[in-house]
């Protein structure tokens, strides 16, 4: 997809997540013709998908059919292709001595699906479980960021009702995870980029001693260190999405979960009190980023378990053809 037609389907996708309309969000990218332009790209038009939606703070869930197909096609039950994906938060769901289960996580979007699938340790095994929507409890997770629209599901689950869709499902899981990683990493890319684009401008506008304060070192200085940063996320985004390399994508997801908490780290000092105002856009675009940062896995939690692994293999993984 040359630069051309990836600035006009920028532009048609910040239209479709920010302009008010009717219809699901699945059928306006119909009408924008998403089957075709995924058909011709799909790694570049998910990751410019995911891009703006961070872009503009969009609440679409755009991330659970995203999961729900990559768990289809891998178990090759058309059943999970329209369940609800339960991100494991904070803990797997686990298994009981009688049978039944104890659901725990989340849900990527506010709408309610009939069933739902479950990641479930199950000895040493993964195993996938399908729950009825009627078995646990959904409710908005509110707090830090209503607007992304996460539900926290909850129950225990009587043994009678589940349907296993299958033992030992780590690799197909792990699948999964590393799609829904790279995924918010673009997100969060797509937030960081916003974040200090907005810093920059402002640092040109705000004038104190008769000079625009985005001449002054201390503040270029912040700025370029996280513009580096979020660079270097975008790129490894690109390498994740179009390698689908669990490693790349768990790297990917760290070094994005990173930059964009540094942009909003950065940008915070350049705004200085207006930053903490209610009316100043910022801390809608900083909470996002803790929320999103949070899921499959935060930047620092994922630091650790890369270190772990180079510890344990003594091999350093080479990320891209360079």
């Amino acid at each position: 997809m040359d630069r051309d037609t990836i600035e006009l389907l920028q532009g048609s996708l910040r239209h479709v997540l920010t302009e008010a309309a009717d219809g699901s969000f699945a059928d306006r990218l119909a009408e924008l013709g998403w089957d075709d332009v995924i058909a011709d790209d799909e790694a570049v038009a998910l990751r410019t998908l995911f891009e703006i939606k961070g872009e503009v703070l969009s609440g679409v869930d755009a991330l659970g059919p995203e999961l729900a197909s990559t768990l289809a096609a891998s178990t090759d039950d058309a059943r999970v292709a329209s369940a609800g994906v339960v991100i494991p938060f904070p803990d797997l769901s686990g298994v009981g001595p009688d049978g039944s289960l104890t659901v725990t996580g989340v849900l990527s979007g506010p709408a309610a699906p009939a069933s739902l699938v479950a990641v479930v340790e199950r000895g040493a095994d993964l195993a996938l479980a399908l729950v009825p929507t009627t078995a646990v409890t959904i409710r908005p997770m509110g707090g830090t960021d209503p607007e992304l629209g996460l539900q926290v599901v909850t129950g225990q689950v009587g043994a009678s009702v589940l349907v296993w869709i299958g033992d030992d499902q780590a690799e197909v899981w792990g699948a999964a995870v590393a799609r829904g990683r790279w995924l918010l990493a673009a997100e969060l890319v797509g937030v960081a980029r916003h974040v200090l684009a907005a810093a920059v401008d402002y640092t040109g506008a705000r004038v104190q001693y008769g000079k625009p304060i985005g001449v002054f070192q201390a503040l270029q200085h912040r700025v370029a260190g996280a513009h580096a940063l979020v660079v270097g996320a975008g790129h490894l985004v690109t390498e994740a999405a179009e390698s689908a390399d669990p490693w790349t994508a768990m790297v990917a997801k760290a070094l994005a979960g990173r930059a964009a908490e540094t942009a909003c780290t950065q940008a915070q000092q350049c705004y200085g009190a207006i930053g903490f105002t209610w009316e100043h856009e910022f801390h809608r675009y900083l909470r996002r980023t803790y929320l999103l940062d949070s899921l499959l896995g935060d930047w620092r939690t994922l630091e650790f378990d890369i270190g772990n692994e180079l510890q344990r293999t003594g091999v350093v993984p080479r990320i891209g053809t360079i």
